[in-house]
């Protein structure tokens, strides 16, 4: 019953945290105001610090305009976790199908993105 104690569990992560981690990895370099902007909600400074911690993104310097915000990007050790060679390897956003409500939001310019799945079709 004692290694159940000391029995690791996998790491979960919320829903808003990876909807964070997309945004940068697609838009990098980013600010914390233009996820916000994306996402029509606050970014937590908890999961900036979080991705920070894990090592999947950096800052990678300031914008110039008042305020100097950071612009955020990946990191190696991000394509290692996920087993990617390089950002080219990121599935297309239309291949995305969980983040639905996202993708409409997410302009990433050229085409349009995928509209919100009809339940219907499935």
């Amino acid at each position: 019953w004692v290694a159940r104690l000391w029995e690791e569990r996998p790491t979960r992560y919320s829903r808003a945290l990876l909807e964070t981690l997309v945004l940068i990895a697609y838009k990098q370099p980013v600010t914390r105001a233009d996820i916000e902007d994306i996402r029509g909600v606050a970014v937590s400074s908890n999961i900036i610090k979080t991705l920070q911690e894990r090592e999947w993104i950096r800052v990678l310097g300031h914008r110039e305009v008042p305020g100097r915000p950071a612009l955020y990007g990946t990191t190696r050790h991000f394509l290692d976790y996920f087993n990617l060679k390089s950002l080219d390897e990121l599935p297309n956003l239309n291949e995305i199908k969980d983040l639905d409500d996202i993708n409409v939001r997410l302009d990433l310019g050229g085409e349009p993105l995928m509209a919100p799945m009809d339940n219907a079709a499935t």
